[in-house]
């Protein structure tokens, strides 16, 4: 992408939390007791970094807890002068299930949020005190209900592989999940961030094959229930995948605002401690490139040389790989991870690399 394309999307963060999940280390606080204060430092960065935001395709508040920031602090997002939208945008909030209430659903729609992504994980309340997640199984789906009687696109965050999580027990989840009826979920694996309390802990992740056994069945109840896998970890029913995250996987620019927000504008990538690096061409067309193999969509070789002519030179040798993992039932036809594929990605992806050294 050129640095000369317009930036249309819009990732802020809200550092704020009431407590610490035991698995957890991102960039997190207390509360903040003045929420338009924080509003007016994104305004003052977006200015301080000279960034001129197009009207946006979508917008993405992420955490963090963002609904700690109350009515007060969505009204003031809304009104700040931060950001305009084109037609047809998408807004998304996360939210955990202990902010949700009427109150804040009601800003949230009159503000204009179109989506909704609630951070459940289990629906187990043994393993949510385990996780030290601070709200209920009960709170989940009350948030869950209120949520989606002001914005229907409402959908989930689950974890596989939480401790105490036997195949019982993720059976339950699962069903649960479908009763629900959600356009939208996420299953990720669990992962223990370095600096988190279960890593001082010397707590380790589960079983690999335990946790790729756990989201496959997940992904092929969900696909019965009518919720493709259209990415590695997301699920959604057809008119609701979630726009802003697409846009990064096609290798979309986009802007990240307030502290712990990462940025890829141009050859300049943002890491969210604030620290900026300038790619070459090469790297930069490799990564905006391979994210697009995690989608359902496929992986069209001949589309990517036409939008990253720079690897050309590696065109051949990546025409084999493909057809190997497309022989080895790891892609389709159309070069779409498969279910087998999902688990290996990872190490699909460093072939792929390797191949241009």
């Amino acid at each position: 992408m050129s640095a000369d394309s317009p930036l249309e999307h819009l990732y802020l963060h809200f550092p704020f939390c009431s407590g610490r999940c035991g698995y957890c280390a991102f960039t997190s606080g207390p509360p903040t007791s003045d929420p338009i204060n924080y509003i007016h430092a994104l305004v003052a960065e977006r200015d301080a970094r000279q960034l001129t935001l197009a009207p946006l395709k979508s917008l993405y508040c992420g955490g963090g807890t963002p609904g700690l920031i109350g009515s007060e602090g969505f009204y003031a997002l809304k009104h700040s002068g931060l950001f305009t939208f084109s037609a047809n945008y998408e807004w998304t909030v996360e939210l955990h299930p202990a902010t949700v209430t009427p109150a804040l659903m009601q800003t949230l729609a009159d503000c204009g949020v179109t989506r909704i992504s609630i951070g459940v994980q289990s629906f187990n309340d043994d393993v949510l005190r385990q996780c030290n997640r601070r709200h209920t199984a009960q709170q989940a789906l009350e948030a869950i209900r209120t949520a989606r009687a002001f914005i229907p696109d409402t959908g989930i965050d689950l974890i596989a592989g939480l401790p105490g999580v036997n195949d019982t027990l993720w059976q339950a989840t699962l069903d649960q999940c479908f009763a629900l009826d959600l356009p939208h979920v996420s299953i990720y694996a669990l992962s223990i961030d370095e600096g988190s309390i279960w890593a001082r802990e010397g707590r380790t992740p589960p079983n690999g094959d335990a946790v790729c056994d756990a989201i496959a069945e997940a992904a092929e109840r969900l696909a019965v229930a009518g919720l493709a896998r259209y990415e590695t970890s997301n699920y959604a029913r057809s008119g609701y995948r979630c726009q802003h995250n697409l846009n990064t996987w096609h290798g979309g620019d986009y802007v990240g605002l307030g502290k712990g927000a990462a940025s890829r504008i141009g050859l300049t990538r943002r890491a969210s401690n604030g620290t900026e690096e300038t790619l070459s061409t090469l790297e930069d067309a490799l990564e905006r490139a391979l994210t697009q193999l995690r989608l359902d969509e496929g992986f069209n070789l001949t589309q990517c040389l036409s939008h990253y002519p720079m690897l050309a030179p590696y065109a051949a040798a990546w025409e084999k790989l493909l057809a190997s993992y497309r022989e080895n039932h790891l892609l389709s036809a159309i070069n779409a991870p498969t279910l087998r594929g999902y688990e290996v990605l990872d190490a699909m992806e460093r072939t792929l690399l390797e191949a241009t050294l």
